[in-house]
């Protein structure tokens, strides 16, 4: 039997940039196009108004945690808005490639189907393998062909654009995080972003560490 092409999501709900620009990009197609979708106004408004606080939540973010927690917790109402569009876009679009393009959804036959790296979550660090260095774990982003990003900043409470922030660390395995020649009892702050051929994604939280 052959597979039906459906619309699809292809990100996270921690994928905070990519998840935002696919609901703006499906809340202005299916505007656009809205006689093609008849009966989904409503759940497009309703991206439309969630879209549009998300995107604030998302720039105000940096350095404050409110903000910061706001975005968080909208991000799964985003992915619902979007979700419960995909019903009637795959209903109405019956596998058609040309109707899916037109609600701004991308489709499963995309034969390299990536999104922008979701935002690294730091599940620890410890002592590193050599003396003064830094080992971190992180929980898998669940994507090939990414570069990890680390910074460092002896300041607390720098936020991400902050120009304290100086980077130590870039590689493509994500168990080689490892940051070498650490002052001995300096305390540090350690983020870490992930980046592929779409784009990067956000630092995590930064995490404390005194070597």
């Amino acid at each position: 039997m052959k597979k039906i092409t459906k619309a699809v999501i292809l990100c996270t709900a921690r994928a905070y940039v990519s998840l935002n620009k696919l609901a703006l990009k499906v809340k202005n197609a299916m505007i656009l196009n809205a006689s093609t979708f008849p009966g989904t106004a409503t759940l497009v408004a309703t991206l439309g108004t969630d879209q549009a606080n998300f995107a604030t939540y998302i720039a105000g973010a940096k350095g404050n945690s409110t903000v910061t927690n706001q975005r968080n917790e909208l991000a799964p109402t985003i992915l619902a808005d979007l979700q419960a569009l995909l019903i009637p876009v795959n209903a109405i679009a019956k596998g058609n490639t040309a109707i899916i393009t037109l609600s701004g959804f991308p489709n499963s036959a995309d034969p390299t189907p990536q999104s922008i790296p979701a935002q690294v979550v730091i599940k620890r660090i410890v002592d590193g393998p050599t003396t003064l260095s830094a080992k971190i774990f992180i929980e898998s982003l669940k994507q090939s062909r990414l570069t990890y990003t680390v910074r460092t900043t002896t300041v607390a409470g720098a936020g991400a654009n902050d120009p304290s922030w100086k980077v130590v660390l870039q590689t493509t395995s994500s168990r080689k995080l490892i940051i070498p020649n650490l002052t001995h009892l300096q305390e540090i702050y350690i983020d870490v972003c992930a980046s592929n051929a779409h784009g990067t994604g956000l630092y995590s939280d930064p995490m404390a560490f005194n070597a």
